[in-house]
Parts: C-alpha cells; sequence; structure tokens
C-alpha cells in the first residue's frame, strides 16, 4: 500500500486487497470439502454398522431351506403333511426358459447387467414414488429380493434397506446369476405355495417344465403381491397383471407378436381340485398326530424339520369315518328341524347383488368354463356363484360390497352343497327357486323342503304344508342338487334339496384291539386341522356304555355268573357317598321284577345296575374302569352305575378294545415311530400289553354285549350279519347319545352330542343317534374281511340255561341258550321251577 501524507487532505479512493476474495471462496471450499468428508465417514461408518452382524453369504450357497414333515398311514402311504412353507425344490436345469424370462421381465428386466443393486431403477421408482404420492414401484432387484427372503425380516426400516443393499452386492460377488435365480424361484413366496415347482402343481396341476407361456406369465407375476392376486379369489386382478408380464417379454423380444396375442387370450384355466387343499391333512388325526409331534419335539422340528412320520392311520377308514359322521350329523339335524336362512337380503337388494354377481360371473364364466379336474363326459357344468364363505358374522348386516368379494365362483356338481338366493316361492305349485347365478335349483316342497319343520328340541313338530311356511324371496340358504330333470327345448333344470349346516356334532374312533393302533379318528362334524377335538378334549357322561365295566366288575368278583339274578323294582336309595336319597328309574319306565344279569344289560335295566353297585360298593367298579383304560375320574357315588362319569371317545374306545382283547390292555396307538431328517429314530412307540381282566372275565362281558346286538337295544347292528358286541347310551334329556362296539378286529365308538350339552331332541337315543354311524362305519370298515367269531378261552364251558331262572335247561326247551362260565360255576339243578336257584339275598332286599 501507498503512504499517506499527513498534509494532502486528498481523499483517495480505497483500493481492493486482492487476497480478500481468494480467502472467501477458499473457506467455503474447505467447509465443502470438510462436509463431504464428514459425510463420507458418516456414510462409512453407517455402512459399517449395518454391515456389523450380517449373515454369512456363503450360507445361500448350502441352501438348506425348510422341509416339510411327512406323516404315513399304516401301510406306507402318504397321509399329512406339515409345513410353513409349502415347497418342492427343483434344480436350475429343470427351469424352462420361459420361466426364466418371465421372472427377468417381471422383476428385473436388468438383472444380467448390474451386480446386485439397479442404482438407476432405485432413482427413477424414488421419482415415480415422489410424484404420484404413493408407492408405484418397489426397486429391488431379484437379487435384494432373494436376500431379503433368505437373510432378512421383511420389517420395512432404512437400516434393513441399507443391509439388503450391501448383502445384494456380496451375493453378487459369491454367486453365479443362475444360483441367485435357481434360489430365488425356490424360495419365493408363490400364495398358495412356496417355490416355482409347488406353485405350478398348486395352481395349475402340472410340473415346471409343463407350464404354458401365459401359465409362466401369471405365476411369475404373483410374488408382487400373493394374497391380492391370487387367481383363485381375484382372476380379474391376476389377468390384469399377466398381461403387464406378457407385455414385458414382447417389449424386451423375449416372445414374439403372435406368441403373445395367443397368450393374452387363453382363459385362466386353474386346478381348482387344489384350491382349498390346506398344507397340512385336514383330518382330526393329523392335527392330533401334529400336536404330539409339537409336544414331544418342540414346533420348529415337527413342522419344519423334515421328520418321517409312521401312524396307526388306515387312510380309506378315515375317509369312511369322516363321511359317516358327516352323514349322521345331516340327518339328525334335519330330524331337529329347520333354523332358517343363513341371512336374509330386502327384495331390492338382492335384485342388486344377483346384478352384481351375474356381471362378474359373466365376466369369469370364459376363464372358469375350462376347469381342470371336471369329471369327464359330465356336459352339464355351468359356472356359478356360492355365497357359504359371505355370511356375515352374528350380528352384523350384510353388505353388498362384502358379499360380492367374497363369493366364490366355480363349476357346479351335483350332491355338492352351495350357498344361494332364494328368487321364487311358489305356494300353488309348492315349490321354491334358488339361484345360483348359472344356474337355478328347484326346491319341490315333498322332496326338498318337508323336513324343515319348525325347530324344537323338545317336541316334534307337524313338517311345512307351504313353501311359504320356510322360505320366503331374499332368503340366501344352502341348498344341493340331486338330480338333472328335462325340461322343454332340451334344456335341464336341477332338482335339488333344502339344506343347513347342523349345530350337533359327533366323534368316532376305531381301534386295533390287538395292536392297540388308533385306525381312525374323527372329532366333529366339519374339519379338524386346528379345530376342538371331540374324541380327545371333550369329556362327557358315559350312560349306559359304561355299564360293561360295572358287570365286568360283578363278574369278576366271583360272586356273580351271566344268568345271576338282580331286582329290576322302583326303590328309593340312600347314596352312602353323597347322603342323598334318589329314586332311578328305567329308559321305558317299565319294572321286570327278578331277571337274570344277561337280560338286565341286554335291556339296559337301569334297577338293575343300582341294585349291583349297591352288592359291589363303588371302588371295585371305578378300579375295573381304570383296569381297562378308562383315564378321567370317576364320581364316587351310585350314580356312576348309570355312567354319570365323564369320558372321552378314545378312553373309551380303547376300554372297550380290552374287553375285544380278551382282557389285554396297551395304550392307544398314533404314532409309532419317528426318523429324524437324516433317517435316525427319534420316536418308537414301546407300550407294553398287559393281562388286565382274566380272558375268560372279558369272555363273558362281550357275551352279554353280545346279546345287546342280538336282543337288546342294539339289533340295527345285526345288519353286518356277524358277531358283534356293543352298547348303546343315552343320557338324561338325550343330551349324549353312544355306542360303542366292537368285531374280534376293530373297536370303534361314537359319540353325538351338542358342544353345550343341549338336549338332542325327542327320541334321540344312542340306537337312533350313534348307531347309524357306527354301523355305517363297520359296514365299510369289515367289508371284504372273513366271518369270524369271538374265541372263547380254556377256562369257560358251556351249559344249556333256561334263561327265565337261570338253571340247566333240556334241550328241548323252548327258549334255551348256551351260556358261558368258568369251570365250576355253572348251575347243577335243572329247571323245573320258576324260582331262581341263586337269590343272593334278594329275599332280605327292602322293596
Amino acid at each position: 500500500m501507498r503512504p499517506t501524507d499527513p498534509e494532502d487532505d486528498t481523499i483517495v479512493a480505497p483500493v481492493a486487497d486482492p487476497e480478500k476474495p481468494r480467502s472467501w471462496w477458499r473457506r467455503v471450499l474447505l467447509a465443502a470439502v470438510f462436509a463431504m468428508g464428514f459425510g463420507t465417514a458418516a456414510i462409512l461408518l453407517l455402512f459399517t454398522l449395518a454391515a456389523r452382524d450380517l449373515p454369512r453369504i456363503e450360507s445361500l450357497a448350502d441352501y438348506r431351506p425348510k422341509q416339510a414333515t411327512v406323516v404315513y398311514g399304516k401301510d406306507g402311504q402318504v397321509v399329512a403333511r406339515f409345513a410353513t412353507e409349502r415347497r418342492t425344490v427343483v434344480g436350475y436345469e429343470r427351469l424352462p426358459e420361459i420361466i426364466i424370462d418371465a421372472v427377468v421381465a417381471a422383476e428385473d428386466s436388468e438383472f444380467f447387467d448390474h451386480q446386485g443393486v439397479d442404482y438407476a431403477g432405485i432413482l427413477r421408482c424414488f421419482v415415480k414414488n415422489t410424484v404420484s404420492g404413493r408407492k408405484v414401484c418397489g426397486g429391488s432387484t431379484i437379487t435384494q429380493q432373494m436376500v431379503k427372503t433368505f437373510l432378512l425380516s421383511s420389517k420395512k426400516t432404512y437400516t434393513r434397506k441399507l443391509k439388503e443393499l450391501i448383502l445384494a452386492k456380496r451375493v453378487e460377488e459369491s454367486l453365479s446369476k443362475k444360483d441367485i435365480l435357481y434360489l430365488y424361484l425356490n424360495q419365493i413366496n408363490y400364495g398358495r405355495a412356496y417355490g416355482i415347482q409347488e406353485a405350478s402343481q398348486v395352481y395349475f396341476g402340472k410340473d415346471v417344465e409343463e407350464l404354458t407361456v401365459a401359465e409362466a406369465a401369471l405365476l411369475t407375476g404373483l410374488p408382487q403381491s400373493p394374497a391380492r392376486l391370487d387367481p383363485f379369489v381375484f382372476p380379474e386382478r391376476a389377468l390384469k397383471r399377466r398381461a403387464y408380464v406378457l407385455g414385458q417379454l414382447l417389449r424386451l423380444r423375449k416372445i414374439d407378436q403372435a406368441t403373445y396375442d395367443e397368450a393374452i387370450a387363453q382363459p385362466v384355466s386353474l386346478d381348482y381340485r387344489t384350491a382349498d387343499s390346506p398344507l397340512d391333512s385336514n383330518t382330526y388325526y393329523a392335527a392330533h398326530v401334529k400336536r404330539t409331534l409339537i409336544e414331544q419335539f418342540g414346533e420348529a422340528l415337527a413342522v419344519d424339520g423334515g421328520l418321517r412320520v409312521y401312524t396307526g392311520l388306515d387312510p380309506r377308514l378315515q375317509r369312511v369315518a369322516e363321511e359317516e359322521v358327516r352323514a349322521g350329523v345331516l340327518s339328525l339335524d334335519k330330524r331337529q328341524g329347520y333354523r332358517g336362512p343363513l341371512f336374509h337380503l330386502e327384495l331390492d337388494h338382492s335384485s342388486e347383488l344377483l346384478e352384481r354377481l351375474e356381471a362378474r360371473r359373466s365376466t369369469l364364466a370364459p376363464s372358469l368354463a375350462e376347469l381342470r379336474g371336471a369329471e369327464e363326459g359330465t356336459k352339464f357344468q355351468p359356472v356359478i356363484f356360492d355365497l357359504t364363505r359371505a355370511v356375515p358374522d352374528r350380528g352384523t348386516s350384510p353388505e353388498l360390497d362384502v358379499l360380492v368379494e367374497r363369493a366364490r365362483f366355480l363349476r357346479f356338481r351335483l350332491e355338492e352343497t352351495y350357498a344361494g338366493v332364494v328368487v321364487e316361492v311358489d305356494d300353488r305349485e309348492k315349490r321354491a327357486v334358488v339361484s345360483l347365478g348359472g344356474t337355478r335349483v328347484e326346491l319341490p316342497l315333498r322332496t326338498g323342503m318337508s323336513w324343515a319343520r319348525k325347530l324344537n328340541l323338545f317336541s316334534m313338530t307337524r313338517a311345512p304344508r307351504l313353501p311359504s311356511e320356510v322360505l320366503e324371496r331374499g332368503d340366501v340358504v344352502l341348498v344341493r342338487g340331486t338330480t338333472l330333470q328335462s325340461v322343454k327345448g332340451g334344456a335341464e333344470k336341477v332338482i335339488g334339496v333344502l339344506e343347513q349346516t347342523p349345530k350337533a356334532e359327533a366323534a368316532l374312533v376305531a381301534i386295533d384291539p390287538t395292536t392297540r393302533e388308533v385306525r381312525s379318528m374323527v372329532g366333529g362334524f366339519g374339519v379338524g386341522a386346528g379345530t376342538f377335538n371331540r374324541a380327545t378334549q371333550a369329556s362327557r357322561q358315559a350312560g349306559s356304555t359304561f355299564k360293561p365295566f360295572l358287570y365286568a366288575a360283578a363278574l369278576d368278583g366271583g360272586s356273580f355268573t351271566p344268568v345271576s339274578t338282580c331286582l329290576d323294582v322302583p326303590h328309593v336309595y340312600r347314596d352312602p357317598w353323597t347322603g342323598r336319597s334318589w329314586k332311578p328309574k328305567n329308559y321305558d319306565g317299565k319294572f321286570d321284577g327278578e331277571i337274570t344279569l344277561r337280560e338286565a344289560l341286554t335291556r339296559s335295566k337301569n334297577l338293575c345296575s343300582v341294585w349291583l353297585i349297591h352288592r359291589l360298593g363303588v371302588e371295585p367298579v371305578i378300579e375295573m374302569a381304570q383296569r381297562l383304560g378308562i383315564r378321567s375320574p370317576m364320581p364316587k357315588t351310585d350314580t356312576l352305575s348309570l355312567g354319570s362319569g365323564d369320558v372321552n371317545v378314545l378312553e373309551m374306545s380303547n376300554a372297550y378294545a380290552t374287553l375285544a382283547a380278551r382282557g389285554v390292555y396297551g395304550e392307544p396307538i398314533f404314532i409309532r415311530r419317528v426318523l429324524g431328517p437324516k433317517g435316525e429314530v427319534l420316536f418308537e412307540a414301546n407300550s407294553p400289553l398287559k393281562q388286565v381282566l382274566r380272558p375268560e372275565i372279558a369272555y363273558q362281558v362281550t357275551s352279554l354285549l353280545q346279546s345287546v346286538v342280538e336282543d337288546g337295544t342294539a339289533q340295527a347292528v345285526q345288519r353286518l350279519e356277524r358277531p358283534i358286541a356293543g352298547k348303546t347310551g343315552t343320557t338324561n334329556e338325550s343330551r349324549n347319545a353312544w355306542f360303542a362296539g366292537f368285531a374280534p378286529t376293530l373297536a370303534t365308538v361314537v359319540w353325538v352330542g351338542f358342544d353345550d350339552n343341549q338336549p338332542l331332541g325327542p327320541g334321540e337315543t344312542g340306537g337312533r343317534a350313534a348307531i347309524p354311524i357306527w354301523l355305517g362305519f363297520m359296514e365299510k370298515a369289515l367289508e371284504g374281511q372273513p366271518v369270524q367269531d369271538f374265541e372263547a378261552p380254556s377256562a369257560i364251558v358251556f351249559a344249556l340255561i333256561d334263561p327265565k331262572n337261570g338253571r340247566l335247561a333240556l334241550p328241548s326247551q323252548p327258549g334255551a341258550r348256551q351260556e358261558p362260565f368258568i369251570a365250576g360255576t355253572e348251575p347243577t339243578e335243572l329247571s323245573t321251577t320258576e324260582k331262581p336257584p341263586d337269590r343272593f339275598g334278594l329275599d332280605d332286599y327292602e322293596r
């Protein structure tokens, strides 16, 4: 700078310092560099922290997916599979080129060009999502999706996204593109299945190699949103997504225009046989096995550990049991009366619903018309709607939008049950008509609605005389088409019956007496997986099915034989256990005085049972029931003689199996053996068989039970035309109906009742409600087996007895029968008087 003169007052303009601008820019530059450095360090630190606990990439190369536990029946048939993910792994060599092209086109068109992360794609999606104000694309590559599926949680956070980017880069460095596609296509969720092979089977009933271009496009589009695009539920959405994938294939020149045109015009030809099939078998037996495995091995190993489980289940008998339980409960339900429609719609609402359902049905009908799995040679299979799954919750009003969305559209089949809308009620023609969209079901009053009496569980009401007493227009009801009837012009109409879902329940257990393996088990009317099992989890009063244990205790004590007498007369008892007085009565209200034990059990005489337990005491009876297999606690009261104790169907069946096995007890066996994924034995059933009742006593009780079938309350069972022993049981007010019976090779018990223990209705005894189920099952279970009698032990001798007094009878005496006795206990006097020979203190008994 120039020095200033103090005498010079000239104003001199300041001169700019050339160093100042450079100093300012230097500071800005330094700040920017510092910020960039700090940001870079922060990003590096963030990446370091995110990458610190990431799983090893090498684990992907050693692919170990969750493996299903497979359950086998008694002859080695696969009867159930347990897994959280339904998957079948296939090698890359089995994946057709169209699948590779389609998945790349649908999910990541730059897959073969990027190194795991498509930064341009992420930026592109960020802009699109920002502009639209919502998420319209994702930007994740196939590698990122595979990483997220294998190694990361599905929780959406910035940290997880950062980890996903890091892992995607590492995967690309460790694995080839083929390896990544192999893992992705075997692991990804397709909604009803995991992996492309299982998805091919579930949706189309074919292997992945057999998929068409249209099918490949549909499947590879599903992972974007498997539930929302489910073609079984939302076929229109699936078609729209398929069209997008086909458009991508055309744009990327993976298919030509002709192939595109052909594929885009194809209907969705789904395999409806698997539409509703669960991952697990839906039987109560399978559910019980699964529950047992989880209790023993834990859920992870039991469900996804690749176990091989060998059971005593006979799949044929299981199907028969389910069919007979269903038929028996439906028959009972119709005897009880009609509870009314599923729900009711006002006429304007029902008309609007039908219009909207028809519009949707018409749209779907072309694609549904070629459903796989249809019966060969069946022409009449129109596409219909079914509202069974659209029934609103109790106490809520039906909403049309919800009804339309929840409606199923499927091909009509005779003998299947569907929910439709009542559109006509004609009292003059005595018929009603129910619309299912593609067809109508006509319900004649006489053959289709005559059962629909007004519901009354305490008395029988009259049958309806007019259809309007049962139905009105706008009712949504269940119907079942039974026959096709020709009408003018060559058309056909469906004749059917009104149905309803039963409220009553039933349970059945069948056990092989020799091996103690449970051959079949049904725990209720509906499906069994995850539901309450009435065969094992419900305890109900046994009623007269408990009486054989009382009689076994009497015979085992040595003071009674099958022809010893008891007293069938009214009497007021003072229960020594409770201190209360009570006056039991027989079911029919009749009394026959002194009768033999055989006649008393044959005719299920309650008073004789009470008389007998007074002679024996309660403790020996409880002890006998426990020896035979009853594990539930029994009441220490005289009412036990009438079956007041609560039991479950499984233990009752096993106790009767002990009688069938000539007094040999064994624990009921569901699971025989369990093998681990490497074939190692994890469990082997080793329940020793034990003689708990002398064979001769078991034979005598069996003989008494044969009389129940031959001359007593179970005579309907004679239809089997083979030796059968069994006992009916009916508790107070018909709240529980039982039949327990056995052949030498199979012991089966059936229970029928309500979950809330309300009465079954007038006349609903074990003989009416339970025997039809038992009989239908045993007819098919024993079909083709040789007729086999119960073999008498060597200690048993037979004597011709007069059933009126228990004395020896002459061969010419009418009504005489051969009675089994333990050698040395048979009578020696001839029948010359009506007086019973052995009164056992009856003369002193207070009447």
